[in-house]
């Protein structure tokens, strides 16, 4: 018989978490290292609770829940649970279920909406969240590129127009050593381009301080693979690379352009001086997620990433009485 409980911070429990993790995604999981990265900068005020399912000594599952402090709903939480397979249908998501709301019912704020989310090819994640009235609310679009393949002299002719008309490209590091107010730049163009980001809900500005730990200086940063265009010392867009959780692969991090400079093959650009980057860099291919009616989707394809899986948010109303 299994027994719930509260996580607790050991190296020991990272790992195990971090493997039932790898069971269930082994195409994107988290590793210790993004718990603890996580962990460590989480907001003072954010409400978070994390849990295992422990069964003859061993942890075949966990779950969170915390509140969605950036969201312009208060009374918005997330939860999560992740079961390894080796164990599903035996009632170990209902009875974390139960426990995460009883955790979180009478909170302050009170919860006026649940949200989740589970990947399409996981059939029976959908429906533990549609027998529970969750409706799938938004869909993201996960795809993948070969990197052998891709040519980047097919997209140097756009780079040059681009840098004739004045816009230059740099990596991080290059910005870090020659703009002083570089973090600051950046957190404002992160901001300017979120509230463009197909979201579930209304996004809040965050400190430019949870902006560096959160993504400057997460575990998983490529430092070279992040491309900022610059226009007169402004920042105007930016596409970012991470570390992936299989060999020779890695993710997507946001790519964006501010409206203004929309429709001039910006956002190609800067997608192609990434990928270059990591293909002469040694990475076999880039996993990315997009949703569905999001115009980057497209550009992706059209750079010749193909259709996985998909990415669903799911969202419950909850009675305000």
């Amino acid at each position: 018989m299994f027994s719930i409980r509260q996580f607790q911070p050991t190296d020991e429990e990272y790992e195990a978490i971090a493997a039932v993790e790898k069971a269930v995604y082994p195409e994107n999981a988290d590793k210790v290292e993004d718990f603890k990265h996580a962990d460590a900068i989480r907001e003072a005020q954010q409400f978070f609770q994390r849990w295992v399912v422990e069964e003859n000594g061993r942890i075949i599952a966990f779950a969170h829940a915390q509140q969605q402090i950036h969201s312009s709903t208060p009374g918005r939480y997330r939860f999560h649970i992740t079961v390894h397979p080796d164990f599903e249908g035996r009632g170990v998501g209902t009875a974390v279920y139960d426990t995460i709301w009883q955790t979180i019912e009478n909170r302050d704020p009170q919860p006026t909406l649940l949200e989740s989310g589970c990947y399409q090819h996981h059939p029976q994640a959908v429906r533990f969240l549609e027998k529970r009235s969750f409706q799938s609310v938004m869909r993201w679009v996960v795809t993948r590129v070969e990197l052998p393949e891709f040519d980047i002299t097919k997209f140097e002719p756009l780079i040059a127009k681009l840098q004739n008309q004045g816009i230059s490209f740099a990596t991080l590091p290059e910005l870090q050593k020659s703009d002083e107010n570089w973090l600051e730049k950046l957190h404002e163009l992160d901001w300017q381009l979120v509230q463009d980001e197909p979201l579930p809900y209304a996004p809040k500005k965050i400190p430019v301080e949870q902006f560096q730990k959160q993504f400057v200086e997460n575990p998983n940063v490529l430092p070279e693979g992040w491309v900022v265009a610059v226009e007169n010392g402004r920042y105007i867009g930016n596409s970012s690379l991470e570390k992936g959780s299989q060999p020779g692969g890695i993710s997507t991090g946001f790519t964006g352009v501010l409206r203004d400079y929309r429709r001039r093959g910006l956002a190609t650009a800067l997608k192609a001086l990434t990928m270059d980057w990591a293909k002469q860099a040694g990475y076999q291919f880039i996993r990315t997620g997009n949703e569905e009616n999001n115009p980057m989707l497209t550009l992706n394809k059209k750079l010749g990433f193909q259709e996985v899986t998909a990415s669903l948010a799911f969202e419950k109303k909850l009675s305000s009485s």
